[in-house]
């Protein structure tokens, strides 16, 4: 399952020579860890994290359900259930299991914050998804999506200032970022959802791309 997600990340983040071999390598290896053991519930998150990025948003929350129903205690599962909603577009629904995945790993991955912020943005909550923007970058000082993020809550706050020292801060931790590879891969069901956090860019006056603000 683990080297399933490896090569996950290999095909989001295009880190490896064909993102598209990663992906095709991360569907064989979350295969073969369900046919070896199909009562494990990571094997199931697995294979919902498969079918997530292939943007077979049904298949993955059938596979997480089946994950808790096996172990309804793992925040993993509750974690990976918050952000196959969150990308289905059921953003409330998102928000609870994102929730109860904290309430049973008091010493979650930062990489929770980031969900449960964009999940407030999208429910219009900006100053909540500011706060948990900012506190992922505490925990995870080179992170460049809660910036992302940061940026945007702030733009839809009238922040344009802040909004804009965000973006420069995002730009020094990674130069290269880019909003179209991001729009590109990320497995949204619904294009507008993304469109969303450009909105708030947009309204800072901040770039579409990875151009440098003055």
């Amino acid at each position: 399952m683990l080297l399933s997600l490896i090569h996950n990340f290999d095909y989001i983040n295009e880190w490896s020579a064909s993102p598209q071999h990663s992906r095709e390598q991360s569907r064989a290896c979350a295969l073969q860890a369900l046919s070896l053991d199909d009562a494990d519930p990571f094997a199931h998150s697995g294979m919902a994290d498969m079918h997530l990025w292939e943007r077979r948003h049904d298949e993955a929350l059938r596979e997480v359900e089946r994950a808790i129903a096996l172990d309804p205690n793992n925040a993993g599962g509750h974690f990976m259930r918050g952000i196959i909603l969150h990308y289905a577009g059921q953003f409330g629904e998102a928000l609870e299991s994102l929730d109860r995945s904290f309430a049973l790993n008091p010493f979650y991955p930062d990489v929770y914050l980031q969900f449960q912020a964009q999940a407030y943005y999208q429910l219009g909550r900006y100053l909540e998804a500011a706060a948990s923007s900012r506190r992922r970058i505490l925990r995870n000082p080179e992170i460049d999506s809660s910036r992302v993020l940061l940026a945007a809550c702030y733009g839809q706050m009238g922040l344009v200032e802040e909004a804009r020292e965000a973006w420069r801060e995002l730009l020094r931790v990674n130069p290269d970022y880019s909003l179209e590879q991001r729009r590109k891969v990320l497995p949204y069901k619904n294009p507008g959802d993304f469109d969303r956090v450009v909105e708030g860019l947009r309204k800072a006056g901040l770039p579409e791309g990875n151009k440098k603000t003055n």
